[in-house]
């Protein structure tokens, strides 16, 4: 075989492709992954549709899960229990999401040769009427750290993409580095295939940082609740916020909407700390959140609470040293103040190192 077409060759085999996958159908093995609901006809015939997606390649540690368009029924009320829950949702490892959340995006952890399943559970005749489309992007680690997130030992898989395991027998040895398997030995035929199966600087930029289910990564944005166009945020659900920045930065979180209940419910305004999560797990214990760490509230810089709640912090401004964190915690009780929160943020210099930098100038 012609060398420079092998080489074309597996540069278009480790190309990522976008790929579409259909309900309830088999399991496919692609970086970036489409999935779109079914048809108006055919999605009234389901009560349920799944979607699997193997890894792209044994180095997946992450799926980053956008919500392009996640249009569901509303959370209910359960007449008998007096909770809130999900007739009709998505489900996503531990997230079960219904209502609306097009904009969205989830990090999941992913171990070594682990498939990735999204179940749509459609329970009602409205359910049957939902639209969504999602994109899946695999992102790849490092192979040490990998193993080392997993903490578990890891299934050595080929290090090639599913696609090429047909090439090993067409590589002359001594190009590709001997008999020890593709990419192996250091020539440099091997090299190019070992940057080919190593993860892309794109990759690394788009990792989250452990702990993290969303990442901001622009220095400016906004930040919303799951469901906030619903007018009610997701019951039962923690997930944690985290925003790119650096050592020296501070972040300022301007709030447009805020509306968690609390514990005293009959007191208008904002709440914190023990108002909004006892220190003491009882039955029924109020437990809705935002808790934004190591942050200030500029009107009031003595107040430096960790947990918000309530209502009435619309138009303030909030300060934070890194790390960049909130983390948000809801529970399954409903009321009428549980609208969620919606806010912008900035990334910039610290004020220390602005002031750092100025006595440098001076100097």
């Amino acid at each position: 075989m012609d060398f420079h077409l092998l080489l074309s060759l597996l540069v278009l085999a480790f190309t990522p492709v976008r790929c579409q996958v259909g309900c309830n159908s088999a399991s496919v093995r692609q970086k970036r992954v489409v999935i779109r609901s079914p048809a108006t006809g055919e999605l009234a015939k389901l009560d349920s549709c799944q979607y699997r997606v193997g890894p792209w390649s044994s180095q997946v540690c992450q799926v980053r899960v956008d919500f392009e368009r996640l249009e569901l029924p509303q959370p209910q009320l359960n007449a008998s229990s007096q909770l809130l829950e999900c007739l009709d949702f998505v489900q996503v490892q531990r997230f079960q999401l219904c209502g609306r959340s097009s904009g969205q995006h989830l990090y999941l952890p992913i171990r070594g040769g682990q498939e990735l399943q999204i179940l749509f559970k459609l329970s009602t005749a409205l359910g049957r009427q939902s639209t969504w489309q999602l994109t899946l992007t695999q992102l790849e680690c490092p192979r040490e750290s990998s193993a080392l997130a997993s903490r578990e030992p890891v299934v050595q898989l080929p290090t090639v993409r599913p696609i090429l395991p047909f090439f090993g027998n067409l590589l002359p040895r001594t190009i590709f580095g001997g008999s020890s398997g593709l990419g192996s030995g250091s020539g440099p035929a091997a090299q190019f295939i070992q940057t080919l199966t190593s993860p892309s600087m794109a990759d690394l930029e788009l990792l989250a940082p452990l702990g993290c289910d969303q990442y901001y990564r622009t220095p400016t944005g906004g930040i919303v609740s799951f469901n906030f166009a619903g007018g009610i945020y997701m019951p039962n659900m923690e997930y944690s916020i985290c925003v790119k920045g650096a050592a020296d930065d501070e972040i300022s979180y301007k709030i447009d909407h805020f509306e968690l209940s609390k514990a005293n419910s009959n007191l208008a305004g904002p709440a914190y700390d023990t108002d909004c999560r006892s220190t003491v797990k009882t039955p029924g214990r109020v437990s809705d959140y935002l808790s934004i760490l190591n942050a200030y509230m500029v009107s009031r810089p003595e107040l430096q609470a960790t947990h918000y709640c309530g209502n009435g912090l619309s138009g303030q401004e909030l300060v934070a040293r890194p790390p960049f964190v909130l983390l948000f915690s809801s529970d399954a009780q409903s009321s009428a103040s549980e609208t969620g929160f919606q806010l912008t943020y900035t990334v910039r210099q610290s004020r220390q190192s602005r002031q750092s930098r100025r006595q440098l100038n001076i100097q």
